[in-house]
């Protein structure tokens, strides 16, 4: 059914400035043949009412006339019905035989529905999407997600039916999603409820990197069902050999969690493997091995903090240094007359990348002209010793400022300088450091090197100063860090979380910026996986930072991705996301370990380079728990008021259906807007009118 409505005009005007227009169409018609005497009388008033009415319409086109249609339409009812697409449904145990026993499903699902309702199919596993085949390839199941989707498209459906087996591998708890819906949720169960015998590995935790002389730990999960009180082995493989195996016995079903730990001596890409040996009767062999790569680089910082002055902020920035697993920290205390509290560094057969002076020696003394000769990056921490005295040229190739004498000692809050700009070191979130405990510096007349940078400042009673609190050098051959106060201990005691925080990336920042070496890894990718199933897409992770060790936003990363044992490889460009962080996905492929190399390059010239390795696996995450979640299923249909049809009854939907009246058509009322100017027959009316009055004009000799 359909009524036309005439709504008036756009822009709304007013009636009298309508009629006005009308009227002076009127008037200059009348002036333009009124004059004429010796033309009939008809003629002429006909010849006006032409001209009228041709500017009439003319003029109501320009304002635009609009009216609506309502529309009424009867639509049928639409039941949506989600499809669990993961692999436990498809996983053939007791009676149920995978994807025939859940095709036969949705047979009947189809062939006992109504006649005046319409079914809508859409497939799930950790993503919903509209489809009818199901394939069981899903490698994780989000029925949270089924809820949200639900929820977002309850005004098109009277109800949902969901088709699952009801275990979920991702996502929240279903069921809270569900207590929100206000259409019932029919829930219709598949798989097998009987208990299976089985073992498998559900987790391995473990770091990606790893760094060679240092002792990783893996520990893999280890869950059975079905062999309660027998013993099975868990072994460790490198490369395919197996390095270690552990014996574990099972008392009851569960899970034994079994670390393994190995030292890598070479640097390199290493393929590693947990592995059960399959037991007799064990229903699946699919989830007895979780394999990962992970890379060992020669990448520890060897680091000297070397004290001249025993301080609290000694004992708080070691402990921090020494948190870092990458870092390995030789702590030093020098008291007098070259007696330590630990070895002397100078009789260390060791080299070092960075040595922290917590104070100075004594100028002229042994111990500082041995640290002169090192040539090495330095960070120096003023100590309240060391600050007392003036800083003296002896200092020059320690630290980056010097002064003549010092004056008084100041409590002053650090302040970023607003002249530094961005520098790798204040890389931290923004605090307010007034809220912050204070730090002790002197007054002094200062001066810091031509090559140094003032990172902060000190701030006495919120006023700035101008005391150099910190300081970064880089010479293109080695880096100096001077910190010009002390009392950082206090942050670490404070119970200002944002205080402990700045402390910790502060020192981090330092640290880790005073080590680099000017041939750093400027180029650093990895997947943002450690393993991939072979129907997810694989994703690659990029850091990039330039010559200077700042992030790098305008460089072009190649990915090189090497396939098969004749290196094919393909090519793809990472695109920058924010900060020097880019990404790329390569697309899905098939089991296996690949090569990916990346070259990146600014202004046509090659800035860093990097190599990592991607794992593709087939995913055992729905094959962990294949048990059907009648519970789970029950309580969903139960929070909505719907069904669960456990018995497989398809009868009892259509009665639900029925008695709930979800059957009914609906009537919907939509409205159009219809425009006088989109109908074009209203411009061959003027042309119309206007050739009629021409051909008057010709009768009586007028132009």
């Amino acid at each position: 059914m359909i009524s036309v409505i005439l709504q008036g005009v756009s822009p709304v005007m007013p009636i009298v400035v309508i009629a006005a227009l009308l009227l002076l169409s009127a008037v200059i018609s009348w002036l333009s043949y009124y004059h004429l005497t010796a033309v009939t009388f008809w003629k002429k008033w006909v010849l006006i009412a032409l001209r009228t009415a041709s500017l009439a319409i003319l003029v109501l086109l320009l304002l635009n006339p609009f009216r609506t249609a309502q529309i009424e339409e009867t639509n049928p009812p639409i039941i949506a019905i989600y499809l669990d697409n993961t692999q436990s449904t498809g996983v053939e145990r007791g009676d149920y035989e995978g994807l025939t026993s859940f095709q036969s499903v949705i047979d009947e699902l189809n062939s006992s529905k109504p006649g005046n309702v319409e079914y809508q199919y859409f497939l799930f596993s950790d993503e919903v999407e509209q489809g009818t085949d199901v394939q069981a390839l899903g490698t994780s199941t989000n029925l949270h997600n089924v809820m949200d989707h639900i929820s977002q498209n309850e005004n098109d459906f009277r109800a949902s039916i969901v088709v699952s087996d009801g275990i979920f591998t991702q996502g929240r708890n279903p069921v809270f999603a569900a207590q929100r819906l206000s259409n019932p949720l029919i829930t219709i169960p598949v798989g097998d409820t009987s208990t299976v015998k089985d073992v498998l590995i559900a987790d391995v935790e473990y770091n990606q990197t790893a760094y060679t002389n240092t002792l990783h730990h893996f520990t893999a999960d280890i869950q059975q069902m079905g062999f309660e009180n027998e013993e099975t082995a868990v072994q460790f493989l490198i490369d395919g050999e197996i390095t270690d195996s552990e014996t574990v016995s099972f008392s009851t079903s569960g899970s034994r969690l079994v670390e393994f730990t190995h030292e890598f001596t070479e640097p390199g890409f290493y393929n590693l493997e947990v592995n059960v040996p399959v037991k007799q009767d064990e229903y699946t062999d699919r989830n007895n091995t979780a394999s990962f790569t992970i890379e060992a680089i020669d990448d520890k910082t060897h680091i000297l903090s070397l004290a001249f002055e025993i301080h609290p902020d000694v004992r708080a920035i070691r402990e921090l240094a020494a948190t870092d697993q990458q870092n390995e920290l030789v702590s030093s205390t020098y008291l007098q007359d070259n007696i330590f509290i630990g070895d002397d560094p100078r009789s260390l057969d060791q080299e070092f990348d960075l040595v922290i002076l917590h104070g100075l020696p004594d100028p002229g003394s042994d111990i500082l002209q041995w640290l002169n000769n090192l040539r090495l990056p330095v960070v120096y921490i003023a100590t309240p010793a060391s600050s007392e005295h003036a800083f003296s040229s002896d200092y020059g190739e320690l630290i980056s400022l010097s002064t003549e004498e010092t004056e008084i000692l100041l409590d002053v809050h650090p302040e970023l300088n607003q002249d530094s700009g961005s520098h790798p070191i204040l890389e931290t979130d923004p605090v307010i450091m007034t809220r912050f405990p204070t730090l002790k510096a002197y007054r002094g007349n200062y001066s810091t090197s031509a090559l140094s940078e003032t990172l902060i400042r000190g701030q006495f009673q919120r006023n700035s100063t101008d005391i150099p609190l910190l300081l970064a050098e880089d010479t293109q051959v080695r880096r100096l860090v001077t910190v010009n106060a002390f009392g950082w201990y206090r942050y670490t005691q404070s119970r200002n979380e944002e205080a402990v925080s700045f402390f910790e990336n502060l020192f981090t920042n330092i640290i880790g910026w005073a080590s680099t070496p000017p041939d750093r890894r400027t180029l650093r990718i990895e997947p943002v996986k450690p393993v991939f199933s072979e129907n997810e897409t694989i994703e690659i992770r990029a850091n990039l930072l330039n010559e200077r060790g700042e992030p790098e936003s305008e460089g072009i990363i190649e990915l090189y991705f090497f396939e098969g044992e004749n290196d094919e490889q393909r090519v793809f460009r990472m695109n920058h996301i924010e900060r020097g962080s880019y990404r790329a996905e390569t697309g899905s492929y098939p089991e296996g370990v690949y090569r990916v190399e990346a070259v990146a390059e600014k202004n046509n010239r090659e800035i860093g380079l990097a190599e990592t390795r991607v794992r593709v696996s087939q995913s055992s995450a729905e094959l962990i728990n294949t048990k059907r979640n009648d519970e789970l299923l029950e309580r969903i249909s139960e929070v909505t008021g719907g069904l669960f049809l456990q018995d497989k009854q398809f009868g009892d939907i259509n009665r639900f259906i029925s008695d709930h009246n979800l059957n009914e058509a609906s009537d919907n009322i939509s409205t159009e807007f219809i425009y006088t100017f989109e109908t074009g027959w209203w411009f061959f009316v003027v042309i119309l009118l206007l050739s009629f009055e021409w051909m008057l004009r010709r009768t009586i000799s007028l132009p």
